[in-house]
């Protein structure tokens, strides 16, 4: 009888945490993000996502500021080439306007919210990483600049790490997918690749070189023996 009610317990507590996933989901996805950026000042756009990710906060769950980047990865998409570079063709939206409030909540209103978002986006977006650019292009502050790097240079160290879980825990961080998840999709090599394109961009589009230089983005450096 007590495993009974134990179990009947557990499964209640299993239903109202789905209950709440669903909850949590309806919530991000009721929320116009086209009429919300069109119709309030950017301070308030930033305070209502801001307060909406706190009150949905689970490690484990995409919040409002993740959806947010979900609906600019959309509006990015669907609009028009701009290819500053052959290497390094992206995207812009089709709303100037739109396109204008995006970037200043990005690089001014989100921070530092934003920055987690970012990495996790781009380290997540295995199977298209070329598309992290519709985000990139979007980016000017130095500081989330500097926090991809600092990102890509952990990846970077990891990839000599020699335990296989140990190897991928930092991706699998930033990524915010469980230790116990499948390692492939976690790959520090595979991950600081994804960072190094983004970063290459960067050095095309702004002069970041006080940040780091080309040569600072090589995975591998072969020490060269002095000549006589």
């Amino acid at each position: 009888m007590e495993d009974f009610l134990e179990k009947s317990m557990e499964s209640n507590k299993e239903n109202e945490r789905l209950a709440g996933a669903e909850d949590d989901l309806l919530k991000t996805q009721l929320i116009d993000f086209d009429e919300l950026l069109r119709n309030n000042e950017l301070q308030l756009v930033a305070q209502r996502l801001s307060e909406g990710a706190l009150e949905m906060a689970d490690f484990m769950k995409k919040d409002i500021i993740d959806r947010f980047l979900d609906f600019v990865f959309f509006k990015v998409q669907t609009g028009n080439m701009d290819i500053p570079s052959m290497a390094y063709p992206t995207k812009r939206m089709l709303d100037n306007e739109l396109e204008k409030k995006v970037i200043e909540l990005i690089n001014k209103h989100l921070y530092p919210e934003i920055i987690f978002r970012l990495l996790k986006f781009f380290t997540r977006n295995v199977h298209e990483a070329d598309t992290n650019l519709y985000i990139a292009n979007l980016v000017y502050s130095e500081v989330i600049i500097k926090s991809i790097y600092d990102t890509y240079q952990m990846f970077k160290r990891d990839i000599f790490v020699g335990n296989r879980d140990k190897r991928t825990l930092n991706v699998k961080r930033i990524q915010q997918y469980s230790s116990r998840s499948e390692n492939k999709l976690s790959s520090p090599l595979d991950a600081a690749a994804r960072m190094k394109y983004i970063l290459e961009f960067f050095l095309i589009k702004y002069d970041v070189t006080h940040l780091y230089t080309r040569e600072d983005l090589l995975l591998y450096k072969v020490d060269r023996p002095d000549s006589d």
